[in-house]
């Protein structure tokens, strides 16, 4: 950057970053738009997940930090929780920093809304895991017409005879799958069950 940063204080940077976060969705936006004009992706799937992180001291300045089930099982310590959504590129399409003792299943709805900013919003497959795909989450995901992929943990179901079995390759391992129109449950391999 060809800039001397020794004589700036910690204090400019902090203010700095204020900034960006105050403007954070303005500049993630722009960059997404950015990304997608300059390699030319669709966004046909996005990822979306959720962690927490904890604060090695008490937390106290920060409004969102809470105690919760850590993740890192730092049950004595003040927590976030960080929401990211890729898209199947790797690019960071959206984010935000939740309450520490947020729900995660509640938190989908908010970070999904935050990508519909184009009237021509392509709606792409949505991959969630089992913690946030609740019968309210589905339930909205099937109202707004959005396609999605979920793996449970459940145990799992008998295949009905009429499903057509469909394989599916993940790594060199093969992996049995199938297919039912509008159903809520897909059965994968022995265990995970997948929703559409």
């Amino acid at each position: 950057m060809d800039t001397d940063f020794n004589t700036l204080s910690h204090y400019r940077v902090y203010n700095v970053s204020d900034t960006l976060l105050k403007n954070k969705e303005a500049i993630e936006n722009h960059l997404r738009l950015q990304e997608c004009n300059l390699f030319g992706l669709e966004e046909k799937i996005i990822l979306y997940d959720l962690t927490n992180t904890f604060f090695e001291g008490t937390g106290k300045y920060n409004k969102k930090a809470r105690n919760a089930r850590s993740k890192e099982k730092r049950s004595d310590c003040h927590l976030i929780t960080l929401g990211l959504v890729l898209n199947a590129q790797g690019f960071a399409e959206a984010s935000n920093i939740f309450d520490g003792n947020i729900s995660e299943p509640s938190t989908l709805e908010t970070m999904i809304k935050k990508l519909a900013v184009e009237e021509d919003f392509i709606k792409p497959t949505i991959v969630l895991d089992a913690g946030i795909a609740t019968r309210d989450n589905i339930k909205w995901l099937k109202e707004n017409e959005c396609f999605y992929l979920v793996v449970s943990r459940k145990k799992k179901r008998e295949i009905p005879p009429s499903v057509q079995i469909v394989p599916i390759k993940t790594s060199n391992t093969p992996v049995q799958a199938d297919i039912l129109n509008n159903e809520e449950t897909k059965v994968i391999n022995s265990d995970p069950i997948l929703f559409f």
